[in-house]
Parts: structure tokens; sequence; C-alpha cells
């Protein structure tokens, strides 16, 4: 973790009202709130309030803003009770890794109290991940767990938690405010692993339950997912057929929970809640807009806003697609300003829906009641503004104008600023008796003035914006739509309120069952090590040097940690060459067969040289690594097709060969050695003595550059698609240059190899992906550029430093827009400008650095093929020994394990 940087500098308090204002007054500007959020049905996402509401958030759930919720607590009546929840759809025993905070992530709970729309007090929880014994211990826990202290709980979580007022001081609360794990930090409750391991959940709850200085309290930690609902009602309201419904889909799942309790006074505008009773709260995510880890403490860039929740369901169906994710990122300061948006509160699209399916007549268009109770709150200055009709209830409620002192909190001539957050009178007292309609019902302590944990926000939404404030009478029509009333569990009747997390699994498999991953990607662990007077020393083998013409077998299951079964068909391993003492190749293949003529990569005398390599498993879990030149060899294992795996591992073959001196002459191609700007169309299903069928999605080759004239490159892709700007092999004269290209297969079973300078090319088969494989082959995107002179893509910031983690998202990015729950992610990485030699690392983000390389670079361009397992948020992580820019390329990805019908 690191530690914060300097306070934001407040937004100027210039912002105006709206010219005309938009009048509501009474129940109906109440409760249509919520009817905004439900102004726009179609197209519904399968979630709930705001659990995966955007396309990028989806893709890094613990960034996800669920629910946020602010009400005045029967037991604590002098205080106001804050909750927000993050991470939707947690599985209850979701092992091994289950459901721990983000590290280097701000949680922030934000209030305005003078109606500014500009965070008053803004409250911060920063984690930090704790591992006791990361290398003789495989789970979080090494027994049952009674307690945050107890020597069984080998990884948990601190946190600091802080508070920033609206001029950029910040307080410590708990901790020291630098986000960094020291002795004495509080402890954020652990997920449920099991009765086993968490016997009794209640008691860790209790002691994660911390005081603060002043008054009140926090708890971080797992709970019951208290949003309830049937999500059926997105499938078009359940198409005007309500009689299955009243499941709640939610039920059985948990959430991450932050509860905040504090006095009124803490948060009303000079300390007054008498005189300042109302405030408006939203919960926020933030991470760094550089993407960058590095050692703890350093500051890398500014916080940037990735997650934003005031009112349920807002982003779901007000927003249009197009500013989903846009929507996450602003202020509130800056909503009034996004006129699609307020279009769509103003006219929404709801009611028609409604009346189409139930016949329920809809209310008149052009709803001005809307945008007064969605983006300002009520009171009774509004009713009647600019001709809105009748309203039944006339009241002072909610907007952050009733406070006595807003005006001058806000400063001279500073107005109100219409704003999307959740409002709250603190004076309104707890109901006796509380009605899930809320204000719909007469209880004006519900939702949506606050929200508390039992108010049906749903059935409040469908009533709402058919008209039933207008009318004083809910829709009789539509009392059956939404039969979930409750929660499945029951709250608590004391803090933090949230029922504990559930503890049976949501998906009994009775219905479908798993079936194995098609890859499996293992952390990078070195398999051989050929050199003498290394920390570890030699691996994998003992004696001198490999010599010229020798072949050394490597033991590649049932070895390490990685445990590749015995029966695995083919193993990812990158190979490399150090100390070479003279040019030559290097060929990777099954033991127990004929070595091929293919060759794997090409070490060059003095350098340090390596490929990525899918290998067939040969006998006795072997394979061969053969050297024509004296060197040292190196082997990392990054991952394996297991036996059930559909990818066809092939014995190396070669179809392409440019070069007319070579003994077997020229193959699939013909002419003179390709020159600049050519590119070369290449038959690779139905040829040679593997025939990869014509219904293949993608070929693995060994594509080799030589007799190289020009600086230049290598770009791979299907024919008949456009050429990406992307590389996979860097060309340098005199350098013969190797690399495995994964390729989706294109017209008429063809791949394009472009060159941007003259070369000769040679291409080996290494194995091909079946249409029943569920490798999922990619046109070439670049995902990552360091470098500022050919544009920064997903990175901001100097070039990469040495000891520099460079975090790429990867998941849910640029066009390829691969899916949050795939696995690994086959990059083509590239160092290029390098200061000094050095080698790159690649790891899913959120796991310790191996001890092993992907890239070694000795000063020139270096490129190889990584199979990196996707990490915390979509990531993965790049770490450099040694300042260099960094280029990657994503050329597919293999789904994370799926399931299949039983």
């Amino acid at each position: 973790m690191r530690p914060e940087q300097p306070p934001r500098a407040r937004a100027p308090r210039h912002v105006t009202r709206r010219s005309t204002r938009r009048a509501v007054a009474g129940i109906a500007g109440l409760a249509l709130v919520t009817g905004a959020f439900a102004t726009e049905i179609g197209p519904f996402a399968a979630g709930a309030s705001s659990h995966r509401e955007a396309p990028l958030i989806a893709g890094d759930p613990r960034a996800d803003n669920t629910d946020v919720y602010a009400f005045v607590a029967p037991d604590a009546p002098g205080s106001v009770t804050l909750i927000a929840n993050w991470i939707p759809f947690e599985e209850p025993n979701g092992g091994p890794n289950f459901y721990p905070w983000a590290d280097d992530t701000r949680y922030n709970i934000n209030i305005d109290n003078d109606g500014d729309a500009l965070a008053d007090y803004t409250y911060t929880w920063i984690f930090d991940t704790v591992v006791k014994n990361a290398s003789q211990q495989f789970l979080v826990n090494t027994g049952p767990v009674t307690s945050l202290d107890d020597p069984d709980l080998n990884v948990y979580q601190t946190y600091d938690l802080t508070v920033t007022d609206g001029n950029g001081v910040t307080t410590a609360l708990l901790g020291n405010g630098d986000g960094v794990h020291t002795p004495g930090d509080p402890i954020a409750s652990p997920s449920f692993v099991g009765p086993a391991s968490t016997p009794d959940y209640a008691a860790l709850r209790n002691q994660a339950t911390y005081s603060l200085a002043g008054g009140g309290r926090t708890y971080a930690g797992q709970a019951d997912d208290p949003f309830f609902l049937d999500l059926r009602v997105f499938d078009l309201l359940y198409g005007a057929d309500a009689s299955e419904v009243g499941t709640d889909t939610l039920a059985g799942y948990n959430v991450n929970t932050i509860a905040l309790q504090v006095p009124q006074a803490a948060v009303a505008i000079g300390g007054d809640a008498t005189r300042n009773p109302v405030i408006g709260v939203w919960s926020t995510t933030e991470r760094r807009s550089a993407l960058v880890a590095d050692a703890p403490g350093t500051n890398d860039d500014q916080w940037v806003q990735v997650s934003r929740l005031g009112n349920p369901l807002v982003n779901e169906v007000v927003i249009p697609l197009s500013l989903k994710d846009a929507f996450n990122s602003v202020r509130p300061d800056q909503d009034a300003g996004l006129q699609p948006v307020v279009d769509k509160v103003l006219d929404p699209i709801l009611p028609g829906l409604i009346e189409t399916i139930y016949g329920v007549p809809a209310p008149e268009p052009n709803r001005n009641d809307l945008f007064e109770i969605f983006l300002t709150g009520v009171s009774k200055a509004n009713a009647g503004v600019d001709g809105d009709p009748a309203v039944v209830l006339n009241v002072d409620l909610n907007s952050q104008d009733l406070n006595m002192d807003a005006q001058t909190a806000r400063g001279a001539g500073v107005a109100f600023r219409p704003s999307e957050m959740l409002r709250l009178n603190m004076s309104v007292p707890p109901a006796a008796a509380p009605d899930p309609y809320g204000v719909l019902a007469g209880d004006i302590a519900g939702f949506p003035n606050g929200r508390r944990l039992g108010d049906d926000v749903v059935d409040i939404a469908i009533q709402a914006v058919m008209g039933a404030a207008q009318t004083g009478q809910l829709v009789n029509g539509l009392l059956a739509v939404d039969s979930v009333d409750r929660n499945d569990v029951a709250f608590g009747n004391s803090f933090p309120y949230v029922a504990l997390p559930q503890t049976d699994s949501v998906n009994n498999g009775t219905e479908r069952t798993p079936r194995a991953p098609e890859f499996v990607s293992v952390t990078p662990e070195r398999v051989l090590e050929t050199r003498t007077g290394q920390p570890s020393g030699q691996l994998g083998y003992s004696g001198s040097k490999p010599s010229g013409g020798r072949t050394i077998e490597v033991q590649v299951t049932g070895t390490g940690t990685a445990m590749v079964p015995a029966d695995a068909g083919t193993v990812f391993v990158n190979i490399a060459a150090v100390g070479t003492e003279a040019n030559g190749f290097v060929t990777a293949f099954p033991c127990g067969t004929t070595r091929p003529t293919a060759s794997t990569f090409n070490p060059v005398a003095g350098e340090i040289t390596q490929n990525l390599a899918a290998v067939k498993v040969g006998a006795n879990g072997r394979v061969c690594i053969y050297t024509s030149s004296s060197t040292d060899l190196l082997v990392d294992l990054v991952g394996y097709h297991p036996s059930t795996a559909d990818f066809v591992s092939t014995a190396p073959e070669r179809l392409l060969e440019t070069r007319t001196s070579e003994s077997g002459g020229q193959k699939g191609y013909t002419g003179a050695m390709p020159g600049a700007g050519q590119t070369i169309t290449l038959d690779v299903t139905q040829v040679g003595s593997n025939a990869v069928p014509n219904d293949a999605t993608a070929v693995f080759l060994n594509v080799t550059a030589a007799n190289t004239t020009g600086a230049g490159w290598v770009t791979a892709y299907p024919c008949g698609s456009p050429r990406p700007n992307t590389s996979n092999v860097n060309l340098i004269p005199g350098v013969v240059r190797a690399n495995l290209v994964p390729i989706k297969i294109g017209t008429n079973g063809t791949v394009c190899l472009f060159v941007s300078a003259g070369t000769d090319l040679v291409a080996d088969l290494q194995g091909y992906a079946p249409a029943a494989s569920t490798y999922v082959p990619t046109m070439p995107e670049r995902v990552l550029e360091t470098r500022a002179a050919d544009g920064r893509i997903n990175y901001s910031g100097a070039k990469p430093v040495g000891g520099q983690t460079v975090e790429v998202k990867v998941a849910g990015f640029g066009t390829t827009k691969i899916p949050a729950d795939a696995g690994t992610v086959l990059l083509n990485l590239t160092v290029t400008e390098s200061a000094a030699d050095g080698f790159v690392t690649v790891h899913p983000c959120g796991t310790a650095r191996p001890l092993a390389s992907n890239i070694n670079f000795t000063g020139r361009t270096t490129p190889n093929l990584v199979a990196a397992d996707i990490g915390d948020g979509g990531r993965v992580c790049i770490y450099t020994s040694a300042e260099t820019h960094l280029v990657a390329d994503i050329v597919g990805y293999f789904p994370g394990t799926m399931l299949a019908d039983s």
C-alpha cells in the first residue's frame, strides 16, 4: 500500500443553480426520485441495485460499489449510520482466495451538507494485505480462526481510516493514515471460509468493530448482501406474468461491507445538527491513475474515481449506455451538466413500457417533478414552482437548502448545485413500525429520505414512476409485480445492523457440473537452471555448462509447487539461453520422440535470448531441450494443458521457409527474400503431416526471422482482416530472432505475416486450437504502450524504472473486451529502449512476484510471448528490474474454469 496523495484541491465554489428550477413537493416528489431510478428499463443488465452496473466496473468487482444506506438507527438516535457495500455476488465458501479488499485503493463515503455537490467530509478506508507465511503455507488459514489475531489466520488485512474535510485537511481516525500496514492498525474481518475454519463469525465481527475518538464506530468485513429483489424483473417486468415471481435471487450471496456510525454533529454544518440536519451521501472507489505498483509508501500518481453510488438503481436504468462508465468517474457537481441524463429524468421510458405490458395508464410525460427530487431533494419552497401540479405531501424534508447555515457554508452568491446523491434528514426520528414502501406509505423516515436496510426500493420505484405519489394511492395493478418485500435473513438490531455472512453455497451443483479448464496457468516456477554460482544453485541439472549437441531432459510433471499432473498434455515453458559461446539454435520437444528439424529459438553469442514454447509432455513427464552450441539454459514453467483439454499439441513441423539455401528448399512460399512492406499469405490448414482441420480457430507458430536487412518488425494476423498496429518479432540486422505466435486463422485457412524490413521468415507449427477448444483467439490489439512518442496506452507517467511494477488492465479493455472471468491472457510483450541489462517478470496482480523471468534484455528490443494469469481487477502485473519501455499486445485468452451441462 502507498500513503495518500495530498488531498485534491476543492473544486471552485462558483457553480450556479439551474435558471428555471424543476419543481416538486410532498410525497409525489419524494417517491418519484425512485421513478427516476427506473426510467429506462431497456436494456437491463442482470444485476441488482448497483451490482455490475457499468461495463468497465463489472470487470473490477473489488472496486464495484453495490449499495449505499443512510439512516438514523433506533438504538442510536443521536448518530447517523452509513453503510456502503462492495464486491457483488460473493459466493460463500469461495476459496481459496475468497474476497479480500483491494490494496492501494480508496474506499470512500462522502458527505455534502451545504448543497454545493462537493464533499464536505470524506471518510476513507485504505487496506493492506498481510501474509504471515507465503512460502510454507497455501491457505489463508491453517486452522480454525477464532480471533483476528489468531496464529492460524495466515492472510489478513489491516486498514487506515481517515476523514478529509472540505478544505482538504485530513485527520487519521484509525491507524496513521498512510495506507501501509503498521502493527496496531485495525484488522478487517476476513471472509467466511467455512464452519471448520471460521466457526464463530459473530465473534470476529465484534472484534472487527472499532470505536472512534469523539464518538462513533466502524466495521469492515463480510456480510450478507442486504439488497433483495427477483432479478427476473429485468425480463421486461416478468412479461406481464407475475405469477411465478417472489424469489429473492440475491439470497445466499455476500458482499464486503463498510459500516460507519458517527454523531450527527460530526457531519452537520458547524457541528449543529439541529440547525442543519440534512446531508447528502454517496460512496466512491478510487484507484491510482498510473496503474503502477512498486515499493510500499511510494507516491505514484493521482487517485482516480472508478466507481460511484448514491441512490440505488441509478446507473443501471437512468444513465445511457454511452455514459455508464463515465458516470462512475464524474463528481456530483458535474451531474447537472450531463444533458442526456437530465433528459432521461425528465422524459422517462419506463412508464410507457409498463403501460404497454400491464395496461396501467402512464402519467403524462415531461415529469418536471423528477428533476427536483432526483437532483435537489424535497422542500416546501419547491411546491408548485413552474406550474407543477398539486401534490399530495408538501413538506420540508431532505434538501440541503433546508439547512439554516447552508448559504453561509457555500459562500455568498454560491447557489445550490443539483446533483445525484442519497439525501437524509437526520432530524426525522426512526419509525416505530417501518414500512417497506417508505415515504409512499407515509413513513418519511424511509427511502428516499435516506435508505434503510429494509426499504423495498424496487416496489417503491415501480409505484412511484406510475404516479402513486401524485394520486396518494398505490397502483393496485402493480402490487404483485415484485413480490420480494424483505431480505432472506433478518437484519440486526445493533451496529453494524447487516446480517452475518451466508454460509451455504448458492450453487449446489446438481444441475451443472464443472468442466475442466482448457489451460491451467501456474505461478511461474523455475524447473531448470544449469548455471553454477546461483543463490539457489543448479536445478534439474548437475555438471558443467551444457556443450553443443547436448540434449537435457527436464522433469515437468509432479515437481515443485506447480505439481503438473502426470497426464498433462502440453506444458508452456519459457526457455532462456545465457552465456552462449556461439550462435546456434535450441529445440524443445517431447522426450522419447525423435528430435525434429525445427528450432524453438536461436541463441546469439554473448547475449541472453529466450522464447516461450508449447511443448508436448514426453516420456516419464519430461520435455527435452537440445542446444546446438554451448550455453547455459534456464526453463520456467508457466502453465499446462490438462489431459482433458481440446488443444492439440503437435510435433514441431515447418510450414514456412523462405530461404532457398536450406536443404529442403522453400516451403509455403516461392520467390525472393520477402522485402520491406511485403505480406506473406500462409496456408496453415490441411497442410503437412499434422493437417490442421479446416474448423480450427488458431494455430501456434514459432516464427523466426533470419538474414534481416534492416530494423523493423513482423506482424502476424488472420488474413482477411485489417493489419493491426502490433508486432510479434522485432527485426535487427544480423540477428536471428524467434517468437511463439498464436494466430487466429483467417480466410480460407490462412494467416498473414507482414514484414516492415527485408527478412527471411521461418514458421514451425507447435499446436492448434480445434473448434471444440475454449481458447479464444483475438485480433492482436495493443493493451500497453509506455512510450509517449508512440501514444501511451493503458499507462501514464514517466518511463518505467528499475524495480517498478506496471499494472495492465486486460479484462474489459479496448475492443477485445476480454471478459472479467477469463483465466489466462496471451500477451506478446516487448521491451525496448532499455537503459541497462535486466529482466521482466509477469504475474497476476494481487499475488507475490515469483522468482522467474519472461524476458531477459541486454539493450536490444526484445519480444516474448507471455501466458499471464489474470489477477485483481482484471489486471496483470509487469515487473522490470531495469529502466525500459514496455509494449504489450493481446493475441488471445483462455477462459477460467467453465461449466458444462451434466
